[in-house]
């Protein structure tokens, strides 16, 4: 069996704790790798494609709409062309559902009615599609869920991984659920577009949606935060579905059982960090107090193991399942953190003020320096450091 990473099916799991963490009153304590049951029903449709007319369908669909003609000779000698080839044409025209009845009693369908009057051509045209629905509640994912970036695994692919816990199913698939999903007026927040007509199931299948669980406290309470991969990273449906599921809860309860400081001894003793390294910040959650000396600025292939990037000072880690964040008691060396990080930030991509504002308060929240880090700050720092002058959007 594959030992595929997390970060090959989804993302590395650093991306979700770092913005958990930047949610305001929030500390991560624990982040769980698993994957929601999926029934994933293909499905066939009917779709409507439009197009121009050619000039003797046009003309063809007009006598019958609009000149009342209802026979073959008769369209034929209203037209000034042969009954043979009115022929040809009004068996096309009901080859594509735009025609019903026989030579002598023609009318047009409800396709062919709409064709003349918004003078396009429209036809049929089978197409086949997919359809997830959650294996917990039965109900269809949103259109979110389809996008770039989330990452569904069909039912080989789940099993032949490791690194995603998969939850059991809590559901059957229910036949009428598509019906139900047709007759909806949003079915489009679905992926169900209301151009799609005549659904048919042709057969059920099994998948799964791998996400993180960041399981986090906010000063009350704990709380579940989960990620998928959706645009907009926080995944607030499946926090729903999870949130009101006995079973994931357990899942991620049943892997806590063992004590913090155990779960992180072997990888503290493989980077030889002593034991009192591990402070309790709260009744939940830990930091991982290190020496200015254990944050360097050079490159991951300068460092030794034991040696964390000045740029991962006050950002989480999670040896296992518990989390632990990067400290630094030295307050300077946290204020240097802020003015690195701000400067990665500024100069990677060109930023307003206003957002460069902002990221500083979110860092400095996070960080705690010595000294209040500005924006005239920051320009101060780039220019001792050999950036010059700082290029901020108006």
């Amino acid at each position: 069996m594959s030992s595929t990473s997390t970060d090959t099916i989804l993302y590395a799991p650093a991306r979700a704790l770092e913005h958990a963490a930047d949610l305001r009153g929030i500390r991560p304590v624990r982040i769980h790798a698993l994957a929601l049951p999926l029934h994933a029903a293909e499905l066939s449709a009917a779709i409507e494609e439009r197009g121009p007319f050619d000039l003797l369908d046009r003309y063809v669909g007009l006598a019958i709409a609009e000149g009342g003609f209802t026979r073959l000779q008769d369209i034929a000698e209203f037209l000034g062309v042969s009954e043979h080839m009115i022929d040809r044409v009004l068996r096309f025209l009901g080859g594509i559902g735009h025609l019903q009845g026989s030579a002598d009693a023609l009318s047009l369908t409800e396709r062919g009615l709409r064709s003349v009057r918004d003078d396009r051509r429209y036809t049929e045209k089978q197409e086949r599609l997919c359809l997830y629905f959650d294996g917990v509640r039965g109900g269809p994912l949103p259109t979110a869920h389809y996008a770039h970036g989330v990452r569904i695994l069909d039912q080989d692919a789940a099993y032949a991984q490791r690194a995603f816990h998969l939850l059991p199913e809590a559901c059957s698939f229910r036949p009428g659920v598509v019906a139900e999903l047709a007759r909806r007026p949003d079915r489009g927040e679905y992926d169900l577009p209301d151009e799609l007509l005549n659904l048919e199931v042709l057969e059920v299948g099994r998948a799964f949606l791998p996400y993180y669980a960041v399981r986090a406290h906010d000063g009350q309470r704990l709380r579940t935060l989960v990620y998928s991969g959706v645009a907009e990273l926080r995944d607030h449906h499946l926090e729903k579905i999870l949130n009101s599921w006995p079973k994931a809860t357990h899942a991620m309860e049943s892997t806590d059982s063992e004590q913090p400081r155990d779960h992180f001894a072997e990888w503290m003793r493989e980077r030889k960090i002593p034991p009192q390294a591990l402070s309790w910040v709260d009744h939940y959650s830990f930091r991982l107090v290190l020496p200015p000396s254990r944050y360097s600025e050079r490159t991951v292939g300068a460092r030794d193991k034991g040696t964390f990037s000045l740029m991962m000072l006050g950002s989480y880690v999670a040896p296992r399942s518990h989390v632990l964040q990067l400290w630094c008691d030295d307050a300077p060396t946290r204020t240097k953190t802020v003015l690195t990080r701000a400067l990665a930030y500024v100069t990677a991509t060109r930023r307003t003020t206003s957002e460069l504002t902002s990221f500083l308060d979110r860092v400095c929240r996070q960080l705690e320096p010595d000294t209040e880090v500005t924006v005239d700050a920051l320009h101060e720092h780039a220019r001792r450091v050999g950036y010059g002058a700082l290029d901020l959007k108006e």
